[in-house]
Order: structure tokens, then sequence, then C-alpha cells
């Protein structure tokens, strides 16, 4: 057995069929880990975590008493948790000036208080040290109309990781983010779709192409790697091509 078969990840927001979350699941378990899968909806869980020999386990990451219960039957099942990958969203696009409380609330309850309550109990969890991921976004480091909600979340949690780097510190647990460019899952293939979207993305992108979810799984494979990567804390790793260092398109 090697050491990352002795390993044990729990994945949150892994139910899509093509997403960061189930991707990452199925990186994780070919390299080894005893992978947690997770997320509101079981059944597609349940297909998931029979396809990489994993666990499935409902939890709704806006409710506290779930993620708690999340990480106690990874522990309960396997005996410990080494990486804990946050991989939650939803898509919230309006301007300002037609925003309401209403619509600002769930993403603010899934992205900003969830992840930071993900956090808590992941963490919880290690009480010998492991590493914890949550999945943010382009958007938060490059503004763009109508991203004032999704985007200001995901800053508030880049930013928060930092802080949780800190007091993790003498616990020896790492926080670290994901910045995803524009990638085809689920919930973007729609827009993909739209004429000139990817050439316009493509333009702006050093490395001359999109991303991809296998891109994304292969940066949580190395945060979650302490041999690797134990180094990186308190970060957040842009995975954009080099947009980061541009503009999104006009």
């Amino acid at each position: 057995m090697t050491d990352s078969e002795s390993r044990v990840a729990v994945v949150l927001g892994a139910s899509g069929e093509k997403n960061f979350g189930s991707e990452s699941a199925r990186r994780l378990a070919q390299a080894g880990y005893q992978v947690v899968v997770a997320a509101r909806r079981l059944e597609p869980l349940r297909a998931l975590a029979d396809e990489i020999g994993g666990l499935a386990a409902a939890c709704d990451i806006t409710d506290e008493l779930q993620v708690e219960n999340l990480f106690k039957q990874a522990l309960d099942s396997y005996g410990r948790v080494d990486v804990a990958l946050n991989s939650c969203g939803t898509h919230a696009h309006a301007p300002i000036a037609q925003l309401t409380r209403d619509a600002i609330t769930p993403t603010l309850e899934i992205s900003f208080t969830g992840a930071l309550l993900f956090f808590k109990h992941a963490a919880a969890a290690m009480p010998n040290g492991g590493s914890v991921i949550t999945v943010s976004s382009l958007t938060a480091r490059l503004p763009g109309k109508g991203y004032s909600v999704y985007a200001g979340a995901r800053a508030g949690i880049d930013y928060a990781i930092k802080v949780a780097a800190c007091e993790y510190a003498e616990q020896k647990v790492r926080f670290n983010s994901i910045a995803a460019g524009l990638i085809e899952t689920d919930m973007t293939s729609e827009l993909l779709q739209m004429p000139g979207l990817v050439d316009a993305f493509t333009a702006q992108i050093p490395a001359g192409r999109m991303g991809t979810v296998q891109d994304l799984a292969e940066a949580v494979l190395w945060l979650a790697d302490g041999e690797r990567s134990g180094f990186v804390n308190g970060s957040v790793v842009d995975l954009s091509g080099g947009q980061h260092m541009g503009a999104l398109p006009g």
C-alpha cells in the first residue's frame, strides 16, 4: 500500500456528471485515496462512489449540522481525514442596480458562510494536519459587470483561507484556494455555447486554450499532497492559463 492509498479525502459538491468535484474525486481515487463524495443529491453520488470505490454522503453545505455529520461519517468509515475539497457553488449574475436581498443571500450562504463552516469542520477532523482546498473563480481576481455577488463571495473566502492558514498553523492544516477560469462543466456548458464566447476567452489566455476539469483535478491532487505542495499555504492558485494577468472579455 502506498502512502496515498492510506489517505482519505472528502469532496463536497461532487454530484454532477462533469464538474470540479466529481472529476477531482475520480483523480484522487485514481491516485489511491479513499474518497468520500458528498452533495445534496444522493443518487448521482452513489453512482460516482460505486465507480471509484468510495463512499457517498448527502450534505447541504448551508446546513452546519450536515457538514459536521459529513466529516463524522468519514471518520467513522475510514478513521481519518487528510484532504477536504469544497467545490460547491451557485451562479449569480445581475447588475447591482437590480439586486435584492433574496437574490444575494443564497450565493453568500453557499460560497461564503457554508465554505467557512466547511473549513471549521474539516479542520476539526484533521488533528494531525491535512489540506483543505476550496474552488474559487477568476472573477474574484478580475472584475466584470454583473459579478458583484458571485465574485464578491469568492473573493471573501479567498481572503478567509489566509486567516484560516494562520489560525490552524500549529495544527498543521493547510488552506488553499484554486481560482479557476471559465471551464466547461455541467453549470457552464450552456454558457459556452454562446457564439464567439470561447474565441473571446481564448484570445485573453496566454496558454492559448480553455481550461478543463482535468486541469482543475490535477491542481487539487497537487494541493492535497503535502510532500509536493507542503510549503503552499494561505494561497490562491490561479488556474486560468495566465488570463488572471489580463482581463475578462468585454
